[in-house]
C-alpha cells in the first residue's frame, strides 16, 4: 500500500517561501505547496520518492533553474558541489558529479550521474559512479494556467547500510526545502525577466 502524500503548509520558521508578482498581462502568484510522497520499492530494495510543485514562473525559467550547475549549490539544501564532468556539444546530455551532505549523522554523498535531456519538458538522471547504489528518475515541467507544475519521480538506495526510516525521515525533511528553494528562485528569475523586458521597450 502506498504511503500518504504529505502536503507541507507554507512555514512561518524561515524556509524559503515564493513570492507573488502582479506582471503586465497578467500575474504570476505564489503557486503552491510542495507535495512529497515516500515508500519503499520491494523489487529493487530501494526509496521511491515521488513529488511536485505549482511554480508561478514559465517552465523555461524553471528548466534553466534546475540545470544550472554553477548556481545550484547556492539553491539545493545540502548540495556542496556541482561540477560537469562531461557534456555533449549538442546539449542532449552531460555528466555531473555532485557531493552532497545530505543528513548530519551521515557521512558526505558523492554521486556521478549522466543527465539526459528533452530541453524545457523532461530531465532524466541515471547513476554511473559514486556512493548510490540506486540513483535514476526524472523531473518533468509540464505548463499549467499561472506557471509551470515541476514533478520529480525516483528510486534512490545508497551503497551502505542505513536503515530506511533515516532516509524517508531526511527526504520528508528535505525534499519540500528543496522544491521551496526551486520555487522561489524561478518566481525570482521571472521577476527579473519581466522587469529586464519592460525596460528594454521603447517608451
Amino acid at each position: 500500500m502506498l504511503s500518504p502524500i504529505r502536503t507541507v503548509a507554507n512555514p512561518s520558521h524561515g524556509l524559503l517561501i515564493a513570492a507573488a508578482f502582479a506582471m503586465t498581462n497578467g500575474a504570476y502568484a505564489a503557486a503552491g505547496d510542495p507535495a512529497v510522497q515516500v515508500e519503499s520499492d520491494g523489487e529493487t530494495d530501494a526509496t521511491h520518492i515521488r513529488a511536485h510543485i505549482d511554480i508561478a514562473a514559465p517552465p523555461a525559467v524553471v528548466w534553466a533553474v534546475i540545470t544550472d550547475c554553477a548556481r545550484s549549490p547556492q539553491i539545493i539544501p545540502n548540495l556542496e558541489s556541482c561540477r560537469i564532468v562531461k557534456r555533449d556539444a549538442a546539449g542532449k546530455w552531460d555528466v555531473r558529479e555532485h557531493i552532497i551532505n545530505w543528513a548530519t549523522l551521515l557521512p558526505r554523498l558523492r554521486t556521478v550521474v549522466r543527465n539526459t535531456y528533452d530541453t524545457g519538458r523532461r530531465l532524466v538522471f541515471k547513476l554511473i559512479d559514486g556512493d548510490m547504489r540506486i540513483s535514476e528518475g526524472e523531473w518533468r515541467l509540464d505548463p499549467i494556467a499561472r506557471g509551470t507544475r515541476l514533478s520529480y519521480n525516483a528510486l534512490m538506495a545508497p551503497n551502505f547500510p542505513v536503515p530506511k526510516v533515516l532516509i524517508e525521515q531526511a527526504l520528508y525533511q528535505d525534499f519540500p526545502n528543496l522544491l521551496r528553494a526551486i520555487q522561489s528562485a524561478s518566481v525570482a528569475d521571472a521577476k527579473k525577466s519581466v522587469i529586464a523586458g519592460k525596460a528594454l521597450k521603447p517608451e
